[in-house]
């Protein structure tokens, strides 16, 4: 259900007194307007609601859908909201202060493309762009690492644990379209992921660029330190 005249106006009030970051909170089923502290990395541009006040929010009622602002630009979804959205299984409503502006978002089945998704971890990555992949193309379901951001910067060997619990395995065959690579860029351990399409080419995700569609280059192949394969 869209939101009314008075909780748009409640939305925009505190967009407006947090920019230039983004506001974020939830909206109750009897009608009220509760704000959550963003507790994101980067508020400019990302939020995350605070865990503890949305346990609160929960306490007072049905929660029935979650709210943030675009402090800059337009309140038009962007791709992460599309997939937030999704996940929350929630209604989402955005709104624009500098715009005055205010746009309704519902979970609809909407699947992000693999190509052209936005970097932001957790939501869109390298693992999360395998755990898409390996979803619609062989029914498989992935688990998410827990880790957070930075997990490779502290030697932590995530992927290929993460890889071996979910039933990969690793190999010297050659490869084959599905197969996993597993990347080492700048790190002391892989850190980075690439899908084998075949006919030399790789589908990933790097760290604050755009997934993409390469092909397996001379780079790419250095930077490789093994290859794995699943089994259902």
């Amino acid at each position: 259900m869209h939101a009314t005249d008075s909780q748009i106006s409640q939305m925009l009030d505190l967009a407006t007194k947090a920019s230039p970051h983004e506001a974020c909170g939830l909206l109750l089923e009897d009608g009220r307007v509760y704000p959550c502290p963003n507790v994101a990395a980067d508020p400019l541009n990302h939020f995350d609601i605070d865990p503890q006040y949305q346990a609160v929010a929960e306490q007072l009622g049905q929660v029935v859908g979650v709210w943030h602002s675009h402090p800059a630009g337009p309140a038009d979804p962007s791709m992460i909201d599309r997939a937030m959205c999704e996940r929350t299984v929630l209604p989402w409503h955005i709104v624009s202060p500098a715009l005055g502006d205010y746009q309704y978002l519902a979970p609809c089945g909407w699947q992000a493309p693999y190509v052209g998704r936005p970097y932001c971890y957790g939501v869109f990555d390298c693992w999360e762009l395998l755990r898409d992949w390996m979803r619609r193309e062989r029914g498989v379901l992935l688990s998410r690492p827990l880790e957070t951001e930075g997990w490779w910067e502290r030697g932590i060997p995530l992927f290929a644990q993460h890889a071996a619990a979910n039933g990969f395995e690793t190999l010297e065959d050659p490869l084959e379209p599905g197969d996993v690579l597993m990347l080492q860029i700048g790190a002391s351990v892989a850190n980075h992921l690439a899908l084998w399409l075949g006919d030399g080419l790789i589908l990933h995700h790097l760290k604050d660029r755009a997934s993409e569609i390469h092909l397996y280059g001379s780079y790419w192949q250095r930077c490789t330190v093994s290859h794995w394969r699943h089994y259902s």
